[in-house]
């Protein structure tokens, strides 16, 4: 029996929120190691995604997905690989899009390729396979 709309539409308000909060959360811990600890941008860029990438995947598998009784080892291994693709992706969407987009500021061209991504690629391979719970049947 297949799901409604109105289920899909929530599952992905709510990966919505917890990519905001991913964001938010990298942003955070960018700034803070940058302008309290005084980090060269460069080092702090690293843990500023690692914290995003921690509340991405707890979010996503807990909130989003609703997937805690699924293997946490194979949804964190899954998750690294998709996540790396996605960087990929993200990278080259960008530069294809800031080359013909040159009217917008670079900051908006980039969260444009990233909705992009993460609806062409993030979003269905975390629903499909990174959090695929086994059928109840």
């Amino acid at each position: 029996m297949g799901e409604t709309w109105s289920v899909r539409i929530y599952r992905f308000g709510r990966a919505l929120i917890v990519g905001s909060g991913a964001t938010l959360a990298d942003f955070s811990v960018f700034t803070t190691c940058v302008r309290a600890i005084g980090m060269s941008p460069t080092s702090a860029r690293l843990p500023g995604l690692i914290a995003g990438a921690c509340l991405q995947f707890f979010g996503n598998r807990s909130f989003t997905f609703r997937a805690t009784q699924g293997k946490l080892t194979r949804q964190a291994l899954l998750f690294l690989l998709a996540e790396a693709i996605t960087l990929g992706l993200n990278f080259g969407v960008f530069r294809y899009l800031v080359a013909r987009i040159t009217l917008a500021p670079p900051e908006i061209v980039g969260f444009l390729g990233t909705f992009i991504v993460f609806v062409g690629f993030a979003y269905p391979v975390r629903r499909f396979v990174v959090f695929r719970m086994p059928s109840s049947t």
